[in-house]
């Protein structure tokens, strides 16, 4: 017989040898001159090219669908991080610090923060306030946070979101602890 056979760690290994180590002429069944190859059929890559072009006609829509919750959450997270600043500079400079939300235009600024610019929200997005806080420095158009020297706020709570999602910032008054919660309730701003 022209095959002879060894057992590898996990294959069975088919040589073309004679075992006394002479070549073998004779072509083996199943595979072509040169040893086995594999290809894919033209059913098969069409199959595949199918799939692939469905989920790219699919993808602009979910991301669209995705993209006004994205915005939000992006936004919520500079806010947090502009009022943890200024709540840091109170600390650090020894003085009062504040940031103001202008609930009517959708804006913030702080005198600490690029100089005191006005930062507007993306389109799309807006505040509001806790009506449970009124003594807390918010009204129906503006609301602030105020951060003392010795670490402590005024507290409150302020909600920014769109018509499909809304996030509260909220700052606890004595430890003056900032906290960005994601609310899952879909009520209209």
């Amino acid at each position: 017989m022209c095959l002879s056979g060894r057992i590898t760690a996990h294959r069975l290994f088919i040589s073309p040898h004679y075992p006394d180590g002479r070549i073998c002429r004779r072509r083996i069944p199943g595979t072509r001159t040169g040893g086995s190859q594999s290809a894919f059929t033209l059913i098969e890559l069409l199959l595949v090219l199918s799939i692939v072009a469905l989920l790219l006609a699919l993808s602009p829509a979910l991301m669209q669908k995705a993209f006004p919750i994205l915005k939000l959450k992006a936004a919520a997270r500079d806010m947090v991080q502009e009022i943890r600043y200024v709540q840091n500079a109170a600390i650090i400079n020894g003085q009062v610090a504040e940031i103001r939300f202008d609930l009517k235009n959708g804006e913030y600024r702080s005198d600490l923060v690029n100089g005191g610019e006005v930062r507007a929200l993306p389109s799309g997005l807006s505040f509001s306030n806790s009506p449970q806080f009124p003594e807390f420095g918010a009204s129906e158009e503006m609301t602030r946070f105020v951060f003392y020297p010795d670490g402590s706020a005024n507290g409150g709570v302020l909600f920014v979101g769109n018509d499909r999602k809304r996030m509260a910032i909220r700052v606890d008054w004595l430890t003056s602890k900032i906290q960005l919660d994601e609310l899952h309730e879909t009520k209209r701003l």
